[in-house]
């Protein structure tokens, strides 16, 4: 299983940084906290494309 930086997915998604760490502070993306930085993995980033970008 792949897991994304909040920067990683801020260029999957072509936002920024701040946006991705946003959302997960909404509780919109889920995340995990790792050694003090946020993390995604791959099923949590396609399942919120599916839920957000599909509108």
């Amino acid at each position: 299983m792949q897991v994304y930086t909040t920067q990683e997915v801020a260029e999957i998604l072509k936002i920024t940084p701040s946006s991705v760490i946003k959302l997960i502070k909404k509780e919109e993306l889920k995340a995990k906290k790792i050694a003090r930085k946020w993390r995604i993995s791959e099923n949590h980033l396609a399942e919120f494309m599916e839920t957000n970008l599909n509108q």
